[in-house]
């Protein structure tokens, strides 16, 4: 029997999580939230729901609707909120990157989670793609021995609307892009970072009112170092969006270049090793989360990308946020 979803949040990203649910076997949207009267004139007219289903707000639909769980795609600002009611109602929740705004809400709505018994698994989709996936598999079978060095370099035209909040607010692109690439390098690695220095500035030519390039350095558990440099303004080359990444190990390298991934091992005193590395087959990543998601519910186990797991990354994005600002290595168990 299919998990019956309340969609809270018919903006773009909403949409795209009511088609993947329309897609999934395991899940069905039964009610959606959203106070716009365009939104929902959308909904209606675009993916069939009825004036019935929709709902101004959470508690109402919570009282209109039978359902498992709510599929939050509200700002951030507003995630616990969300999170808190559905926890009360008995509802999980599958709640769209990040976590939080600030890590205060975040620790909260992990607490809250855990008190009432509850799934709360973060959309956070790009591990859930080949690469990270292939990558971690490689790692775990000592592809390429023990990890000294990751460093991923991220160059794109980044939130080029003007006007939108990705351009006018500070800090955005660590905030909203980088808690991305920080996921995977947690997911990756298998590690934690301890501490963080970040530096950022913008270009010239750049179009955010926020910093939108920078140059990060982590040190993770197990004297593993990662490093992180980006350009969101880039008019250039570019990378794709997962970036370009380097991976070095005692005994070679793992590389992704635009998802081509390759093992190398070319010291002299070694056979030498050059491979061209078949990346998993995977599901699509929204699938692949519902997929994970509803499994968790089933076996009555933590989800992957659980929100106890999830604030790490979290604190990632918002420790180099204050190591910019601040101008210090900032640890991360400071936030």
């Amino acid at each position: 029997m299919a998990l019956k979803a309340i969609l809270a949040g018919l903006g773009g990203r909403g949409f795209h999580w009511f088609e993947q649910c329309r897609k999934h076997a395991g899940t069905e949207v039964v009610a959606a939230v959203e106070p716009n009267a365009e939104r929902r004139a959308l909904a209606i007219k675009q993916f069939g729901l009825k004036e019935s289903q929709l709902f101004n707000s959470l508690e109402e639909a919570i009282k209109g609707a039978k359902a498992d769980f709510v599929l939050d795609v509200t700002p951030p600002a507003v995630h616990r909120k969300v999170a808190e009611a559905a926890f009360k109602a008995g509802l999980h929740v599958l709640g769209e990157k990040p976590l939080s705004d600030n890590m205060t809400d975040a620790r909260a709505v992990v607490k809250a989670g855990e008190k009432a018994g509850l799934k709360h698994m973060i959309t956070q989709n790009y591990r859930f793609s080949a690469p990270p996936r292939t990558t971690r598999k490689l790692i775990e079978h000592n592809a390429i021995g023990a990890i000294g060095q990751c460093d991923v370099r991220f160059y794109r035209p980044w939130a080029d609307h003007p006007g939108s909040h990705y351009v006018t607010e500070p800090y955005m692109f660590i905030n909203d892009m980088m808690v991305h690439h920080f996921d995977m390098m947690r997911y990756v690695l298998g590690l934690n970072p301890l501490n963080v220095v970040a530096h950022t500035w913008n270009h010239s030519w750049g179009w955010h009112k926020g910093d939108a390039a920078h140059a990060i350095v982590f040190e993770f558990e197990g004297g593993v170092h990662g490093t992180h440099t980006a350009v969101g303004c880039e008019v250039g080359e570019q990378t794709n969006w997962n970036g370009d990444w380097f991976i070095s190990g005692s005994k070679g390298s793992i590389t992704w270049t635009l998802d081509a991934i390759r093992r190398q091992y070319l010291h002299k005193a070694n056979p030498q090793v050059r491979e061209e590395v078949t990346p998993l087959a995977v599901p699509d990543v929204s699938q692949a989360i519902l997929d994970e998601f509803a499994a968790a519910i089933a076996e009555d186990r933590e989800p992957e990308c659980s929100s106890a797991d999830n604030v790490h990354s979290l604190a990632m994005a918002l420790a180099a946020i204050r190591s910019a600002k601040e101008g210090r290595k900032v640890r991360i168990d400071e936030m």
